[in-house]
């Protein structure tokens, strides 16, 4: 295809190109998929249409990086064939370290794509392909499907996990509001485990993209498993959203910790609107501390309509999951993956109090809060006057991220984003936002909530002024890191 020129696309004033994070110009985007590590270098796939900005014919595009920043992207992984058995739908990747499947042919070990193919007719069975060459060529299978369709309209995303006190595989795949668990020995032959989701959860929609790893929390050294699970719609603000489960897992049946917030056993892992079908990196380093985890940063309510039609769709920043540990059971701790380095960032302290800080459209902002302020407001502001305002509000243990005036408010986007947070008295709360030309994420409580945000306002938010409720009068701790431009804006902009 043709790469798009901004300039030259009718009917867009203007881009709102992410500076940082990954998006694929002139196309669409959706669900990360196939992710896995090897030989230094992370593997992203997703879902591409290949000819246009909006959703449909469903392949898988792909992009590789050394540092989950700079990203390169590669040619097409896998091909729809809609005569055959259909588009390429979302799904994950493994490392075949041991050649479990007899694929590998050389030096490399196999890395085993497992995918969803859907006909013409709507129908969705589990495939799988194989890389002998680190991943720049997958083959498919011969004998696809691996799981016939077992009657559901619904029955997809698989991801695959080593079960290593059995020494089989494990699959996780979404069957309407349930999760359907499978395992194998070579990846090719499975046969069903158990199912997972009945009376669990948030069930406002269809269950998607699953994703179940074990954890071992650092402070206590116990195991757990983690199951994280997309539903569309039904999150707590609107829409697309992504819950998780903490529990164990016997290699057949997956059981639940009881709820350590006591919310009716439902745990959000970000409550924006624009965190969604995240799943985690096959093979990384220290693997059982932490997950490597990203999402797509839009939300179906809006995603086919967002305003910058020179792309649309994005991945939120890359982020780290482990297990903590707190008085009330286990929760997940998600803080970005990335950090700013000398190469791509300015860095300095300022004071944020009755004064608007000049801010960039990229940057980081650190800073500290007392939880004996009653309550903090933050408020962005464009040339063009309009607004994105945070208001972080102790008394009431509540967070706001409102949008309403932000520029696009079509299609239900003119949300303002609720989220309740647990606070003692006297605590200090560490707050990071990350800023981009259309997003915001912000981290909360050591990442362990974390409201992600999309906003397009007209003209840049240049300004932020902040007011406070308390006798300080003053945000602590603040650093500001400014992101300037490096070759990962660049390498997103390749075919």
């Amino acid at each position: 295809m043709q790469q798009l020129d901004n300039q030259n696309v009718q009917g867009t004033e203007r881009t709102w190109n992410p500076h940082y994070h990954f998006f694929k110009l002139g196309f669409w985007i959706n669900d990360p998929n196939g992710l896995f590590y090897l030989d230094g270098k992370y593997h992203l796939f997703f879902q591409l249409n290949p000819d246009d900005v909006v959703w449909g014919n469903m392949h898988w595009g792909y992009a590789t990086s050394e540092n989950l920043l700079d990203w390169q992207h590669q040619p097409i992984a896998l091909h729809a064939e809609p005569e055959g058995l259909g588009y390429i739908f979302s799904g994950g990747a493994v490392v075949d370290t041991n050649n479990t499947a007899g694929f590998a042919t050389g030096e490399h070990p196999a890395v085993i794509a497992t995918f969803t193919h859907q006909s013409e007719s709507e129908e969705q069975v589990q495939s799988i392909a194989y890389s002998v060459d680190g991943g720049q060529n997958f083959t498919k299978y011969a004998h696809n499907p691996v799981i016939a369709n077992p009657g559901l309209k619904d029955f997809r995303d698989p991801k695959v996990v080593w079960y290593a006190k059995k020494q089989y595989w494990v699959k996780a795949v979404v069957a309407g509001q349930c999760v359907y668990f499978y395992q194998s020995s070579d990846l090719k032959s499975w046969q069903k485990l158990s199912e997972f989701g009945h009376n669990h959860g948030a069930h406002g929609g269809v269950w998607e993209c699953p994703d179940l790893f074990p954890l071992i929390c650092s402070e206590t050294g116990e195991e757990r498993w983690v199951l994280l699970i997309s539903i569309n719609p039904g999150g707590p603000n609107g829409g697309s959203a992504t819950q998780y489960f903490i529990g164990d897992f016997d290699g057949i049946e997956f059981k639940p910790q009881d709820s350590p917030l006591g919310n009716s056993q439902i745990h959000w892992l970000d409550y924006g609107t624009d965190c969604y079908a995240g799943i985690t990196w096959d093979n990384t380093p220290d693997i059982l501390q932490s997950r490597t985890y990203i999402a797509w940063m839009s939300n179906w309510d809006y995603a086919r309509d967002t305003p910058d039609n020179t792309w649309r769709g994005a991945m939120t920043l890359p982020r780290k999951i482990s297990l903590v540990k707190s008085e009330v059971g286990y929760q997940l701790a998600t803080p970005p993956a990335i950090e700013f380095n000398e190469r791509n960032s300015i860095s300095s302290s300022e004071t944020l109090n009755q004064q608007p800080l000049v801010i960039p459209e990229a940057y980081k902002l650190a800073f500290t809060l007392n939880s004996d302020s009653a309550k903090t407001v933050l408020q962005w502001q464009s040339a063009s006057k309009e607004t994105f305002v945070l208001t972080i509000d102790f008394a009431n243990k509540l967070i706001l991220a409102d949008r309403t005036k932000s520029g696009f408010n079509e299609k239900g986007f003119d949300t303002v984003v609720k989220m309740p947070i647990e606070v003692l008295e006297q605590q200090s709360v560490e707050i990071e936002i990350y800023a981009d030309a259309c997003s915001f994420e912000l981290f909360f409580n050591g990442s362990r909530q974390c409201i992600t945000t999309l906003t397009f306002p007209t003209t840049p938010f240049s300004q932020l002024s902040v007011a406070l409720d308390s006798e300080e009068k003053q945000v602590k701790d603040v650093n500001l890191s400014a992101y300037t431009a490096a070759s990962s804006t660049k390498s997103s902009k390749k075919s």
